[in-house]
């Protein structure tokens, strides 16, 4: 029998069921068993907290002590839907909200428990994930019937800025649900129970000015065995339709619910997975992937693709960011093409294909409501923003390179053409770079970076890229005049990049370049796109990477976007000063990409702890610059947060890098110097999927490396060494293999080369140089920055200079060990030794005018005659 043939007969037994409970009075669901997670997120209640239940074609979108909205895409069906109970022989109604006790976040659904002195509820809440509905699960333990009554605000309204009219709200008594439709009933939503036994009545042809509710009678005895339901569902293709729908989801929860269940099982134990010594930072990737594949949808008029982020609109009818954007999906896809999700990367980039402009300029914003109005004709919001254009041809070329999907290069290959003239076309003086004045919006919306402003980093960051990425695609594709011209215009823009935006007074890279000829001098962390795409190479970034991992951007939870030295700077302000988790995965990565890897894997553990730090399970859009708390305004659930928990990871800490075309895998990990081992399950390149297994020792890293065929690829294994380190041999499957040491100014690499057809081990054998242990410090909500701030070592003959800031007042503690001799440390104080480690305290003194104070401590090797260690 085939699923759909399951899935009918399941529906059948399960609507016979809930017939024949009619009899008895109540009409509920049989309890079915609600499969654990090993993933699920629990605590007690945070009043005003968010939490969604989204899938495909719906979501409910909620606070944790239980008031909630709903919508099916487009529209927008009530808000304010609040629970009240009444016990019998009571004589007061008891709000549920005040009662909400815990809440259990899972991928496929939100559970919140409400303890009273008489009963305690169980509310399931969940979207099917392709059904254009939500259902609601009530799981009752009373000892005398209760009356539940579900009160809510009708809408009907589609998302943002499109608008209906003539809206109105019925109970059906027959079918026991409340109609929101409007005169034409062509756009509907329904909700209602098969346990409902009656309804308010309401206005006729018109919505009220208030709520409307429904009510539930309870019997103890029969609440034990069954669940109580609330479907809820809408359209805007006819009323029939609607009532087909909900019958539909009436008859078919159990097997629904099951379907979602199984549709993250998929995505936690088929995608790439990864095991680390930190089980916090494991369970933070597996809902980033949870959080980014909630922002596909399917929208009845558009067709699919990603959402930027979800969040209440309340009163409104903007959900957060609930509709499509294309800066966010390119930014996003490093992520989706990090845990191995190349169909729903592929599906996004087609949908903003469609969108794609005649000039060749790729759309920026979509409302869910734009088939219902004139969007890109009558709002100025389709194509403002200039670099959703050339994050779209880096966004393909990183597709092509992981997946080699030379299909869908040859098919998308006019479109890229169309927006690589874009490009050309906005650089208006031939310098190479885009210009903001002609293309529109960048780095920033609003504010003093915009004054004077020609072309800010970030967009100058991504035309160069853009120009590299396009030639690298039309070699593949076989226009050789578009590689030619791509390959010379990249050029061209690389050496402006490099030499207008350095400014050797301050001997960092600055902001922006003005209209006057000038420079813009901010000091901002939008550098680190350039830094991620490693394209500072004609001056030493070293001061840029400095700022970026000072007390100045650096907070305990992420970077500012602007210093908060900066005379614009302003803690809450959108564009100057505000703390964007997707930013700082830009700087993580980028300080990766230039081996500072301390401060990339704090900006990373950082971002990793945003997702249990408000709405569990997701990260909010902006969080403020000077205390640890996200913004009033910011979306709760934000796709482009939750992105940098995998990509700096899988990019820098792993160091991988597939490449399909060239059947090629590249390993240059940066572990911490604490971990010890590390794996990294199912890592995808074309049809393959790699397993990567790292073992570490104070002596010796040892990777074991499998494939999914036989087929053969070239294998690059570098990982990154303390410096000072000395290496003493590599082996290949047991056998000895030569070696080539890449030194930068933070570490040292040995990379070894090797073929790797179904399984490999590489071991590397060393004498460790000077390594430093810095854990990352936990955060409080609501405190202000006061973790210590790594920002580089310098390295002399024998010594290491550490480059570090701490708050005034403030001691710190730190770990050093080396295999080459005893270590003498100056600028701090030895306090303990354990397991090999010396464990140093660093002091900072008071200041009445300074928050972080610079210092630097030299750590050398006093050798000893002894030889070193044989391995």
């Amino acid at each position: 029998m085939n699923r759909l043939n399951l899935l009918a007969l399941s529906a059948l037994i399960i609507l016979g069921a809930v017939i024949a409970a009619g009899a008895g009075g109540t009409v509920g669901l049989k309890k079915f068993p609600i499969p654990t997670n090993p993933i699920a997120l629990s605590r007690d209640v945070r009043r005003g907290t968010y939490f969604d239940a989204a899938g495909r074609r719906s979501a409910i979108l909620g606070v944790e002590e239980g008031r909630f909205e709903s919508w099916v895409y487009p529209m927008k069906l009530f808000h304010d839907c609040r629970l009240t109970v009444s016990i019998e022989g009571g004589d007061a109604d008891i709000d549920l909200a005040g009662y909400a006790r815990s809440v259990t976040a899972k991928p496929e659904s939100f559970t919140i428990t409400y303890a009273h002195p008489q009963f305690s509820i169980r509310e399931i809440i969940f979207s099917p994930i392709d059904e254009p509905g939500s259902v609601i699960l009530f799981d009752i333990d009373a000892a005398r019937p209760l009356t539940l009554t579900v009160s809510f605000v009708p809408d009907l309204r589609p998302m943002w800025p499109a608008g209906l009219g003539g809206q109105s709200a019925g109970w059906n008594q027959q079918e026991k649900f409340f109609v929101i439709s409007e005169s034409r009933r062509k756009f509907n939503g329904l909700i209602g129970s098969p346990s409902a036994v009656s309804g308010s009545s309401t206005p006729a042809h018109m919505l009220g000015s208030g709520s409307v509710h429904f009510e539930i009678t309870i019997d103890p005895k029969q609440a034990r065995s069954e669940f109580i339901p609330i479907i809820i569902t809408g359209n805007t293709d006819g009323r029939e339709r609607a009532v087909e729908q909900y019958k539909k989801l009436a008859s078919s929860i159990e097997p629904l619910y099951n379907q979602t269940v199984e549709h993250y099982r998929k995505l936690r134990e088929e995608r790439t997975s990864v095991h680390t010594p930190d089980k916090n930072y494991d369970l933070a990737f597996e809902w980033a992937k949870a959080a980014l594949d909630k922002g596909l949808v399917a929208n009845p008029d558009l067709g699919s693709g990603l959402i930027a982020g979800l969040g209440l609109s309340t009163d409104s009818a903007r959900p957060g960011f609930g509709w499509f954007f294309g800066g966010d999906a390119f930014i996003n896809s490093y992520a989706f093409l990090g845990y191995g999700d190349f169909e729903t990367t592929r599906q996004a980039f087609r949908f903003l294909q469609k969108q794609q402009r005649a000039d060749g300029k790729m759309m920026h914003e979509l409302s869910q409501s734009g088939a219902m109005i004139r969007w890109f004709q009558d709002y100025p919001y389709g194509y403002y923003h200039a670099d959703t254009t050339p994050l779209y041809i880096i966004a393909v070329d990183e597709y092509l390179t992981r997946s080699g999907d030379r299909a869908f290069l040859n098919e998308s290959w006019e479109s890229l053409k169309n927006a690589y003239a874009y490009c050309v076309s906005a650089d208006k003086n031939s310098d190479g770079l885009m210009d903001n004045t002609a293309a529109g919006l960048g780095a920033s919306e609003l504010g003093s970076l915009q004054e004077n402003l020609l072309t800010d980093v970030f967009l100058a960051a991504a035309t160069v890229q853009a120009m590299r990425a396009m030639a690298r695609m039309a070699e593949l594709e076989g226009d050789e005049e578009a590689k030619k011209d791509a390959q010379t215009r990249f050029e061209r823009g690389f050496a402006t990049l490099n030499h207008a935006y350095w400014n050797p007074q301050l001997r960092r890279y600055v902001f922006a370049i003005t209209t006057n000829g000038g420079q813009n001098p901010e000091q901002t962390a939008w550098p680190s796109v350039a830094l991620a795409f490693h394209l500072f190479a004609e001056q030493l970034p070293e001061n840029t990477l400095r700022s970026l991992a000072s007390n100045e951007i650096s907070t305990d939870w992420g970077t500012r976007m602007l210093a908060n030295s900066s005379r614009a700077y302003d803690p809450i302000a959108y564009n100057n000063g505000g703390v964007w988790p997707f930013l700082t995965g830009f700087v993580a990565m980028g300080e990766y990409e230039y081996h500072h890897s301390i401060s990339a894997f704090h900006h990373l553990i950082q971002t990793a702890r945003l997702a249990q730090a408000d709405a569990l399970g997701f990260s909010s859009e902006i969080w403020s610059g000077d205390y640890y708390r996200p913004l009033d305004t910011s979306v709760p659930h934000q796709l482009f947060s939750s992105s940098p928990i995998i990509s700096p990871f899988i990019r820098g800490t792993m160091g991988l890098r597939g490449d399909e075309i060239k059947k090629q895998l590249t390993v240059t990990p940066h572990l911490p110097a604490a971990w010890d081992s590390v794996e990294v399950g199912r890592y995808r390149v074309g049809d393959q999927s790699f397993s990567i297994s790292i073992r570490k020792t104070a002596g010796s890293i040892r990777a074991t490396i499998e494939k999914s065929s036989d087929e053969p690829y070239d294998l690059i294994f570098a990982p990154a060494l303390a410096p000072f380190s000395k290496v003493q041999s590599a082996a290949i499957d047991g056998k000895p293999a030569t070696f080539k040491i890449e030194e930068s100014s933070q570490d040292l690499h040995v990379a070894v080369n090797a073929r790797i057809n179904r399984k490999i081990e590489i071991e590397i054998k060393f004498s460790a140089g000077i390594e430093i242990d810095l854990p990352v410090q936990e955060a409080g909500i609501g405190q202000r920055t006061s973790a210590l701030k790594f920002l580089g070592v310098e390295k002399g003959a024998d010594q290491l200079k550490l480059v570090i800031e701490g708050a005034a007042g403030r001691s710190y503690r730190m770990r050093v060990r080396s295999a080459l001799g005893e270590l003498k440390v100056d600028g701090a104080k030895l306090v303990g030794e354990s397991g090999g480690w010396k464990e140093i305290e660093v002091s900072f003194p008071d200041s009445a005018t300074e928050a972080y104070i610079r210092k630097t401590i030299e750590i050398g090797i006093q050798k000893s005659n002894r030889k070193l260690p044989r391995h």
